[in-house]
């Protein structure tokens, strides 16, 4: 085989192998925080194929999933969501549940379609809040949280990973806290 033959056959065989390579999707999801009466209002927007990546749908094909598929998955998702995503208010954990199934919306973003998953969080104080956010890391340690976090006294942009699960490292409290 001549030089020619050679790297006409590296180009066929990586051009084979490419697709799958260049198919690869990074694992980013978004959260939005803001202060709606004195407590945090939040929606995760996370995308279907790294919920079904992560088991959380069960789905034979992470790239295509079904609405019914995401509906059916409530109520494992809701119990990854206290176990993986929490939030404190002066130190204190506050309580944090999906919001009903019926009020989910599905968005495309990127060529993706992303759940948006409002969260019903109720603190005890209306300051010093902190996320802690430790979903899909284990499966995908590169995953990302972008964070928009906009409340009194903090407007900011933030991304979590696996090594920096907290935001703010430090909660501003208020001034009858500190």
């Amino acid at each position: 085989m001549n030089n020619g033959s050679k790297v006409a056959m590296c180009l066929l065989v990586i051009g084979i192998n490419a697709p799958g390579v260049l198919a690869h999707k990074f694992s980013t999801a978004y959260m939005d925080v803001k202060d709606v009466a004195g407590q945090p209002a939040v929606v995760w927007k996370v995308a279907l194929h790294d919920l079904a990546q992560a088991g959380l749908i069960a789905s034979a094909n992470s790239h295509q999933v079904s609405w019914q598929q995401v509906t059916d998955s409530a109520p494992a998702l809701n119990t990854y969501l206290n176990d993986h995503i929490s939030f404190s208010s002066a130190g204190e954990p506050c309580q944090i549940n999906a919001a009903l199934a019926a009020d989910w919306q599905l968005q495309r973003l990127h060529r993706d379609s992303y759940l948006l998953l409002p969260l019903v969080v109720s603190c005890k104080h209306a300051a010093g809040w902190q996320l802690t956010y430790r979903a899909l890391f284990a499966g995908e340690p590169s995953h990302k949280l972008l964070l928009s976090w906009q409340v009194a006294g903090a407007s900011d942009n933030a991304v979590l990973a696996a090594d920096a699960i907290t935001y703010p490292e430090q909660p501003l409290l208020s001034q009858g806290q500190q």
